[in-house]
């Protein structure tokens, strides 16, 4: 569960692959298969009344039951009811708020998303990755970036929260095509994104074309820079960017040889975010400073592993760009989360809210 006070408490149920009518050139159907077993109805049912006997979760946030993965509305509608049927009850009772799916950006007609209104279903994670119509037709998505827009928008106007997923990495994009996609879902307006790096898996037709040396994967620094401009631009449009990277158990780690290439790792969401502050963080600094100053950096004690950096890199390129002059950092409880004091010889402290980032 995410603790974050402004998140949703979800009950999460996970359909791999279930009613997906594609393969796309980075999934693998059959490791999916083999790690997330797509519990039957009566499982849902049964591990809700279980949870639902074991008393309300704490605190006032928002609660939803959720299904991941698969193609939610490509399932038969007698399917679909059947899962939703075992949730509704709770909604009935209170315990939860709503449900929400998640599914294909070309299996949202209007009368899909009505059906799913009906039956208690508040948000729908559309699986957009890319509106770019090359980058999708190499990727063997199945659908077209008109497609994907027209979804988004046909999701707000019923009324459904809407999600929006998107990856970096895929065939065909050198990273403009993932700016581009920012760019043009920012004015969409979902309420939330997740952003994913493309991990290249075994058995895959990406394996196949890495192999031939028709794809080249993303490096982590590469992955990690561009899931922050990204990020910066989502929430410069004050659109929730709720994940970057996998979780960790749907990540499929290298040591046991199922990820072959790759941005992998295991706090890939740390590393982008901690870049996104190191960069606000450099922006924030005074124009002219004399080689004589000394730089205090007043941060919240929750950010220091953000400005800090992955083995402490951050800190280190701030020293490089003030060319050694001396840099403390001090944590201080009054300062909000997201924001830095920057003083220099103990005068001229401005307190800096760096955009973007929100817990």
């Amino acid at each position: 569960m995410d603790p974050s006070p402004s998140s949703p408490w979800i009950v999460p149920f996970f359909l791999a692959h279930v009613g997906c009518p594609h393969r796309c050139v980075f999934c693998n159907q059959y490791l999916i298969a083999e790690t997330a077993s797509p519990p039957s109805p009566l499982e849902v049912g049964a591990v809700l009344e279980a949870l639902w006997r074991s008393g309300s979760p704490e605190g006032s946030r928002r609660r939803q039951i959720a299904f991941y993965g698969g193609s939610f509305t490509r399932m038969s509608l007698g399917r679909q009811e059947a899962y939703l049927d075992v949730c509704r009850p709770y909604v009935k009772r209170g315990w939860v708020d709503s449900i929400r799916v998640s599914t294909r950006p070309d299996q949202v007609s209007e009368r899909q998303l009505a059906f799913l209104a009906e039956r208690d279903v508040r948000t729908v994670e559309l699986g957009v990755q890319s509106l770019s119509d090359r980058v999708l037709r190499a990727s063997r998505r199945g659908h077209t970036g008109k497609e994907a827009r027209d979804a988004v928008l046909r999701v707000r106007a019923m009324g459904l929260e809407t999600g929006a997923q998107v990856m970096v990495g895929l065939p065909e994009d050198t990273g403009k095509e993932s700016m581009e996609t920012v760019e043009e879902l920012a004015g969409l307006k979902p309420d939330f994104v997740r952003i994913y790096p493309l991990l290249v898996l075994r058995q895959t037709e990406l394996a196949e074309g890495m192999r031939k040396g028709a794809y080249r994967p993303l490096g982590l620094e590469e992955a990690v820079w561009l899931c922050a401009c990204m990020l910066e631009r989502f929430e410069r449009a004050s659109i929730p960017v709720i994940r970057v990277g996998l979780q960790e158990q749907e990540g499929m780690g290298r040591e046991g040889g199922d990820v072959l290439a790759g941005p992998y790792h295991p706090a890939f969401g740390h590393l982008v975010r901690s870049a996104l502050f190191l960069k606000k963080v450099v922006a924030s600094l005074p124009d002219e400073i004399s080689s004589e100053s000394k730089v205090c950096l007043r941060i919240h004690p929750h950010d220091r592993s953000l400005l800090v950096g992955d083995r402490r890199q951050n800190l280190g390129k701030i020293r490089d760009i003030l060319e050694d002059r001396e840099v403390r950092i001090e944590e201080d409880q009054g300062i909000p989360r997201g924001t830095v004091e920057c003083e220099v010889n103990g005068e001229g402290a401005e307190r800096r809210e760096l955009l973007g980032i929100r817990y």
